[in-house]
């Protein structure tokens, strides 16, 4: 998949699911990032990555401080 603009490098907390031996988050390069206008979001196309549009991850990467928890979930949440 195409890394556009920003990169949010994620780096697992939890031992044996996302950290560590085989299973490393940061190790295997799991990133929040941009990707191109032309392509669909909401469908998996990545290996792993979370990828939002460019001027999304722009704005997101200004707000968010080094050393910011991210929750990831499986359950679709209703923007507003």
């Amino acid at each position: 998949d195409w890394i556009l603009s920003r990169i949010l490098w994620l780096d697992g907390l939890e031992e044996g699911f996302n950290r560590g031996e085989g299973c490393d988050s940061k190790q295997r390069y799991i990133y929040i990032h941009g990707t191109p206008d032309t392509q669909p979001m909401g469908i998996p196309m990545s290996h792993g990555c979370i990828r939002m549009r460019n001027t999304d991850l722009i704005e997101l990467f200004e707000v968010i401080p080094e050393q910011a928890l991210v929750y990831i979930s499986e359950i679709k949440v209703e923007m507003s």
